[in-house]
């Protein structure tokens, strides 16, 4: 290893007058360092923002902070910001990191260094020298945007430096901003935003509030004391007016719908801040759209005359968005409204929900098929169609079905299988995307973070002109959201406050497709299993007022199944389904589905269930009622085993004791089947082999098992 000294030896820096002692220099130092190393993520993500954390020590290039690995930075204990550059063969404690990334030299200018980060830790200190000016200061690494096209700084009114905003203009794409929230290192606006040019415009009795920091800064080299927000119009409330107090301000809005939306939401903050009054310039006729102060001033425009003697408007009064004495008790005399259905009893009209399965289930087909039997639907028709566990409410409509995942040819195929008839080519809207241009990002992400894109816009307009819209469907939920829905419960309920909109708009039920966690090895037994297998955060599926799941039946299961209704077992063809989400009450029965050996689409096969045990409806019901009080006695059965059904069967209801054995346990596979009873892990057994009701307590995990009279070895033994 070459030789090096991780830690600096400052006393024999020279030129330092202001310390009195040898003693005091080093005692500021190391209370300097001790504060850096408390914080010293946060540090070196300012110094070096390219940098990343991985395995407890800090990576990034070189001490200028060029992308790379050579150069490393510990992360912890004493050592914590001890730093070595293997190209370079150098290395320092972290104060020597500071000073080298910020173009210093520690032993000649010892004093700038610790004023330097005095400042960045929100001390009064000094201004900085010319050679520590912003202007001075290391360019940002460029990425996949290219090299910055503009950079403006933001001070506060004591000229320290706060936020640094980065332009972009990267070839066939928009432009885009960066800021660097300098006292946290990290790029994003902090918190409270300050408007630009504080030290400029502290003084100052009028000023002029432009959008965007170039028309500022072409109106301050012009000599008018100017300003503007950070960021775009969604961050007006995000920044601090205060400084506007008492001052006349004028409004010189961009040439566009934008720029006027940006001058009323600013003259409303403006008047919050205690402003003497406010105003907006009107725009000169026949300047190109867009055309703003900065082009004003870039055409040789008198811009001092035209802020003064240019037409002016009153900014509109801020519309309130509630009135509360609008939403009295007499809003809710009389009967109230009936609630409609898409699907009666299951599934309302004009509501966002989810429908979520694991991949390969056939949820796509089963909601291609929906939306088939939707467009199919006439008013009035005496015999509805089914789906989903219910009728579907005969109505004339329109469904549409936006799927990332199947090309038009697939689409063809599967609509030859689902389509039970011909409906009206107008009322059955499929699109395929990878044929219509790839994938359609309904949010997107911002600096200000997930948003509504213009793609989320121009479909709901398309959709908003579809007369008589009953259903979308979305599929699937992640190739449609253009952010990460499922970490960042933000853009999950982003996406679903969008769907909600669509479907308050047009009254149409508003559905999109989803998939469950990756398999922890953990089979799903019950509809809450379900729901808590759902992907992502639970904001996601809480965003949603309606979900619905598909979960696939053990093979054993599956079995029993087929041979009950007469189909040949298939790995794959057997799956329960049930809402699992509800904002008001709806049937929640679990279905069962198989999987149709020739078209492969899902069928209801609860009915032909229940059939089965049509001859016995007294002794299921009998059966359930005895399984639950077994159960919430902390004495559950088994099916089969020394806690079998059958083996203590003495304490089972009269009409059930007599039952036979192979007649019990074809009952108890009936009622598994049907969901109407489920089999649970308890005690120190993990096999799923007790037995209670779906909302009993050994079914959510909760149950223990008591000893009883005459059945003491019932509750320690094994059983099927």
């Amino acid at each position: 290893m070459n030789n090096w000294t991780p830690y600096l030896d400052f006393n024999d820096a020279g030129g330092q007058q202001e310390f009195s002692s040898v003693a005091e220099q080093h005692h500021e130092k190391e209370e300097i360092k001790a504060r850096l190393q408390s914080q010293i993520e946060s540090v070196l993500y300012h110094l070096l923002p390219a940098g990343k954390v991985r395995h407890g020590q800090f990576f990034i290039g070189d001490v200028e902070g060029n992308p790379g690995e050579s150069m490393k930075v510990e992360l912890t204990g004493e050592k914590a910001g001890v730093w070595y550059d293997h190209a370079a063969g150098s290395g320092g404690d972290i104060l020597d990191l500071w000073a080298r990334s910020r173009g210093m030299d520690t032993r000649t200018q010892f004093r700038d260094v610790m004023d330097d980060v005095r400042g960045w830790l929100g001390e009064s200190v000094r201004l900085p020298p010319v050679s520590m000016q912003p202007t001075q200061r290391r360019e940002p690494p460029m990425d996949e945007l290219g090299p910055h096209t503009g950079k403006w700084d933001y001070f506060d009114t004591n000229g320290q430096l706060l936020v640094c905003v980065y332009r972009y203009d990267p070839p066939g794409r928009r432009k885009e901003f960066r800021p660097l929230d300098v006292r946290t290192g990290k790029w994003q606006s902090p918190a409270v935003t300050p408007l630009y040019n504080l030290p400029g415009i502290m003084q100052a009795a009028e000023v002029v509030l432009v959008e965007g920091e170039k028309s500022a800064q072409a109106l301050i080299d012009a000599g008018i004391p100017a300003t503007t927000s950070l960021g775009s119009k969604g961050q007006i409330n995000r920044a601090d007016w205060s400084i506007l107090q008492g001052k006349r301000v004028i409004i010189w809005p961009d040439r566009d719908k934008a720029g006027w939306e940006y001058a009323q939401l600013a003259s409303q903050a403006a008047r919050n801040a205690g402003v003497r009054e406010v105003s907006i310039l009107t725009p000169p006729e026949g300047k190109s759209e867009k055309w703003d102060a900065a082009d004003a001033v870039a055409e040789g425009m008198d811009v001092r005359a035209f802020i003064h003697h240019a037409l002016r408007q009153e900014p509109k009064g801020r519309k309130r968005r509630i009135r509360l004495m609008d939403w009295t008790l007499d809003r809710y005399e009389g009967p109230p409204p009936h609630r409609e259905w898409l699907i009666e009893g299951v599934l309302p009209l004009g509501v966002p929900g989810m429908f979520a399965a694991i991949g390969g289930a056939g949820k796509s087909m089963l909601l291609m098929d929906l939306a088939a039997k939707v467009a199919l639907s006439e008013s009035g028709n005496p015999i509805p169609l089914e789906a989903l566990g219910g009728p579907i409410v005969p109505a004339t409509g329109t469904a549409v079905m936006l799927t990332a995942e199947d090309d038009h040819a697939e689409v063809h195929r599967r609509l030859f299988e689902v389509l039970p008839g011909r409906p009206n080519p107008k009322r059955l809207i499929i699109v395929p995307m990878p044929n219509a241009g790839g994938t359609l990002p309904l949010i997107s992400m911002s600096r200000e973070g997930p948003i509504l894109s213009e793609e989320f816009h121009d479909i709901r307009e398309e959709l908003l002109e579809i007369p008589n819209l009953r259903l979308v469907v979305i599929d699937p939920l992640q190739n449609f959201a253009g952010g990460d829905v499922n970490s960042d419960p933000a853009a999950g309920a982003l996406f679903f406050s969008g769907l909600g909109r669509i479907a308050a708009e047009t009254g149409a039920t508003v559905l999109a497709t989803h998939h469950f966690k990756k398999n922890s090895g953990k089979t799903i037994g019950t509809a809450a299993e379900a729901r808590e297998a759902i992907r992502g955060t639970t904001a996601l599926v809480d965003s949603g007022r309606w979900s619905y799941a598909l979960w696939e039946v053990e093979d054993s299961e599956a079995k029993k199944v087929c041979k009950l209704i007469g189909q040949r077992f298939q790995r794959e063809s057997v799956y329960r389904g049930a809402v699992v989400k509800s904002n008001w009450p709806t049937d929640k029965t679990v279905r069962i589905y198989a999987r149709n050996p020739n078209s492969g689409l899902l069928s209801d096969r609860t009915m032909d269930l229940e059939r089965l045990g049509s001859k016995q409806p007294e002794l299921m019901d009998l059966l359930v009622t005895a399984v639950g009080n077994a159960a919430s006695g902390g004495q559950p059965y088994t099916k089969t085993g020394g806690n079998g059904l059958y083996e203590r069967r003495s304490e089972l209801p009269d009409d059930l004791r007599s039952v036979g054995r192979d007649r019990l346990v074809h009952m108890t596979d009936l009622l598994l089947q049907l969901g109407k009873i489920v089999l649970c892990v308890a005690g120190d057994s993990k096999l799923k082999k007790y037995l209670d009701v779906p909302d009993g307590e050994f079914a959510v995990g909760v149950g223990q098992f008591q000893v009883g009279a005459g059945s003491q070895s019932h509750s320690i033994q094994g059983g099927e």
